[in-house]
């Protein structure tokens, strides 16, 4: 599991198969040419670590049987909560923004300003405007407004400007205000409070936008961290999406009268981590000031989808557990079926009292005394810890692993058409998208990809200096990195760094200014920083260029030349090629005939030429330590430094490219609405790179692909495509609908009517997404209708709820 600039063995091999292979058929170079076999593209595509989705096995959290009784019903519970508008203060579910393939369809009122945008104290609340018109709250987008940062050359990075805004396209949620209390039907009581999101025709209020492009939930549990920045972590704490960053309490039951807080960290489950934000985030699903106690007490005793259709053959929710309408079942059933008791079943009288929010206390009341406002039971009060991971369960099922790539992976050779199949030749070569989006998941920011000694990387950056970043996550120059500092911002009550190298950094420092004593590796061993691979080859493109400046010496070139002799043979020598690029005690490289020394590398040549000093540190971060050098394939590089540069400002998770062709708007600020536009903002070398160049990615350059290379490359991402995503096919099913889209200027919302002196909230424009059993639903992407694809409108709007 490896990045491909990340050299190991099977790397150094795929690296001869390549230069074979594009010498003999044009990969490389992205010449348009059709003589390569099926049987010669697959194998290229396994060497260079893709392969069918139906190789990867979602795994369960190494404790899921401390906390799961019955998977199925925690599957059921999952798949209810997700899709209930009752979760959401006013109508919301999680598939409110994430029905369309995992993703969200709709066009109107879905425009942040850029709340974002450190360039600004609170972030920018001033609307922009793109080449077609001036953008507003409860705008209908349409396809002449893309890109947002729209060029007179599409392939051409430095030509004219036409239009520019930093506005973002996401997912329309809440309307704004403040929680009061649990209605009595569906709704929750609030207080509204204007906000910049106003209809100034109709005079009202529309409801809130997210900050950042929606992201599929198709998959999203092969990912090892969820989010745009990565805060939904690996490992579940029960109740945020922040993990180890910010440490939670939850109840569990020790014993016949004996209840405890413990806090829990349940790995492998970035899917729960990111379950819980929403439903208590103020613009997405919660008026503001919700907790999960709250909201445990709301739906416990009710109905799951009580106002929802449910497909009789639905492939979770199905038979005898609906009667075409909600759920025979409540929800407080499905917790006590699916979870082990003790995280639910206290003691007689015992209640969590939540006075102090940040100080909850364990009281026992008295036999027949009702808890106060702020006592809730053990069930209410973990709430978020079922939830989590129910969704989670629900999300494990939602893997789309039949596309026609798949199938061509799983050896049907007539699958992919002659465009489709020179375009996976570009997705593996000339277009560079296999660095990013590798493995079968098609992401680098896999649970398989970032572990072990992959969890840290360290990269070349454009102006010849090594720095680390967080594998998986990459800035690929859309916005100016301060518009989104994404994975480099910081989060939480104890304003911890997001990105891990950034983690890990702080503590190595903490760790050293607290034991002055204590050396760097000992730093790095007390806080579990993991290993980072050495990456000779790398190494030596450093030192040639430094090489070059110190006047080139034939010494240099002479050890330059071994070096990559050794790197590059079949198999790899990598202990000797590193050996060559400098001497290192740890590891058995030549010695001198005279003296018993190792023999000078071309780095240490070098010094003594008095070569750019930044350049040799650079590449000497690559080559293996040497103390603690690994052993072969996996060299390891040096630990962490106090001081290291660290690349993750601006940077975000890679997305999976799998029904790509579903899931627009694009990148995360949502700017981009075509495939054949995304093609061209990498074919151009993005849009940002110069600005960003101290944490931009290196592959982010001009690629100089032909018309028909990309028009190949967009052929193979439509391959992509699993069928039973585009038609709503199990485990693709889902309950009935019922969503807004934007508001109507005509009138106000008589289901929001705050009372004289509040501000007014502008009639929803509701649109009916019907219940799919089983077998599946109409196409998606079919026009006029709710699963028309972005930008097109959706069906007329619906005014019921």
């Amino acid at each position: 599991m490896f990045r491909l600039k990340t050299f190991r063995t099977s790397y150094i091999v795929l690296a001869a198969l390549a230069i074979y292979l594009s010498l003999a058929f044009g990969i490389v170079t992205g010449q348009t040419q059709n003589t390569m076999s099926p049987e010669l593209l697959r194998a290229m595509a396994l060497k260079m670590g893709t392969n069918s989705l139906k190789t990867v096995k979602v795994k369960d959290a190494p404790t899921f049987n401390e906390f799961v009784v019955d998977r199925v019903k925690l599957q059921q519970l999952g798949k209810a909560l997700f899709w209930d508008q009752q979760v959401g203060s006013d109508g919301q579910s999680c598939a409110s923004c994430h029905f369309h393939a995992g993703a969200d369809n709709r066009s109107k009122n879905q425009i942040n300003p850029g709340f974002r945008n450190s360039l600004f104290a609170s972030g920018d609340t001033v609307f922009g405007k793109t080449l077609r018109k001036q953008l507003t709250p409860n705008y209908q987008l349409t396809l002449d407004d893309f890109p947002f940062y729209k060029l007179q050359d599409a392939n051409n990075r430095n030509s004219l400007v036409l239009s520019d805004t930093n506005d973002v396209v996401s997912s329309q949620g809440t309307f704004n205000a403040n929680f009061q209390g649990l209605g009595v039907s569906a709704n929750d009581i609030g207080i509204p409070v204007a906000n910049v999101f106003w209809d100034s025709v109709a005079n009202a209020m529309v409801r809130n936008v997210e900050p950042r492009n929606t992201p599929t939930v198709i998959n999203a549990v092969l990912n090892h961290r969820n989010f745009w920045d990565g805060r939904g972590r690996h490992e579940f704490n029960g109740v945020t999406p922040l993990g180890s960053l910010d440490p939670e309490k939850i109840v569990k039951v020790a014993g016949l009268n004996s209840i405890v807080f413990v806090q829990t960290l349940i790995l492998n489950s970035s899917g729960a981590s990111q379950a819980v934000g929403p439903p208590l985030n103020s613009l997405e699903m919660s008026f503001r000031g919700r907790t999960f106690p709250i909201l445990g007490r709301k739906l416990l005793n009710r109905t799951p989808l009580v106002a929802q259709n449910v497909a009789f053959n639905d492939s979770v929710l199905g038979g005898s557990l609906t009667t075409g309408k909600g759920l025979t079942k409540k929800y407080v059933d499905f917790v006590r079926s699916a979870f082990d008791p003790s995280w639910w079943n206290a003691p007689a009288g015992w209640v969590v009292d939540v006075a102090d929010r940040a100080n909850p206390k364990l009281v026992q009341t008295s036999y027949g005394v009702t808890p106060t406002a702020t006592q809730f039971t053990v069930m209410e009060y973990n709430f978020g810890l079922f939830m989590g991971l129910a969704i989670n369960e629900y999300e494990k099922l939602l893997i789309a692993n039949d596309s026609r790539f798949d199938q061509f992976m799983d050896g049907d050779n007539a699958i992919l058409n002659a465009q489709e199949q020179q375009g996976l030749r570009v997705f593996l070569g000339s277009g560079k998208c296999i660095n990013c989006h590798g493995g079968a998941e098609m992401t680098n920011a896999s649970v398989r990809r970032v572990q072990g000694f992959e969890v840290l990387e360290r990269m070349i950056m454009g102006n010849d200096r090594v720095a680390v970043y967080d594998n998986g996550f990459y800035n690929i120059g859309v916005r100016p990195t301060r518009e989104d500092m994404g994975i480099g911002a910081t989060i939480g009550s104890k304003n911890l760094p997001l990105s891990n190298s950034r983690g890990f950094q702080k503590c190595v420092n903490d760790a050293m200014t607290a034991s002055p004593s204590l050396l760097l590796a000992q730093a790095n061993d007390n806080c579990g920083v993991p290993r980072i691979l050495a990456r000779p080859a790398e190494a030596a493109k450093l030192l040639a260029k430094a090489g070059i400046q110190a006047g080139n010496s034939p010494s240099v070139l002479k050890l330059l030349n071994q070096a990559n002799g050794f790197i590059n043979s079949v198999p790899p020598d990598l202990v000797q090629g590193s050996c060559r690029l400098a001497k290192n005690p740890a590891l058995p490289c030549p010695l001198s005939p005279y003296g018993g020394m190792q023999l000078d590398g071309a780095l240490d040549v070098l010094v003594k030429l008095s070569a750019d000093p930044g350049v040799l540190a650079s590449a000497a971060s690559l080559l293996p330590d040497p103390v603690r050098p690994g052993i072969a394939p996996n060299l390891l590089a040096p630990p962490l430094g106090r001081n290291e540069r660290v690349a993750v400002d601006g940077a975000f998770k890679t997305p999976t490219t799998r029904n790509v062709e579903l899931t627009a708007p694009y990148f995360h600020n949502g700017g981009t609405a075509t495939l054949a536009q995304i093609v061209d903002f990498y074919n151009r070398g993005g849009d940002f790179s110069l600005q960003n160049q101290d944490n931009l990615d290196p592959d982010i350059q001009p690629l100089g692909l032909s018309g028909n290379d990309k028009a190949d490359l967009v052929a193979f991402l439509l391959a992509l495509t699993d069928e039973r995503v585009r038609y709503n096919k199990a485990p693709f099913d889902h309950p009935s609908l019922n969503f807004p889209n934007g508001g109507s200027a005509a009138s106000y919302n008589p289901a929001y009517s705050f009372g004289a002196g509040y501000p007014i909230a502008i009639m929803d424009d509701r649109v009916t997404l019907p219940a799919a059993g089983a077998l599946g639903a109409v196409r998606l992407g079919t026009p006029n209708t709710p699963y028309a694809n972005f930008p097109d409108p959706l069906t007329p709007p619906s005014l019921s709820r």
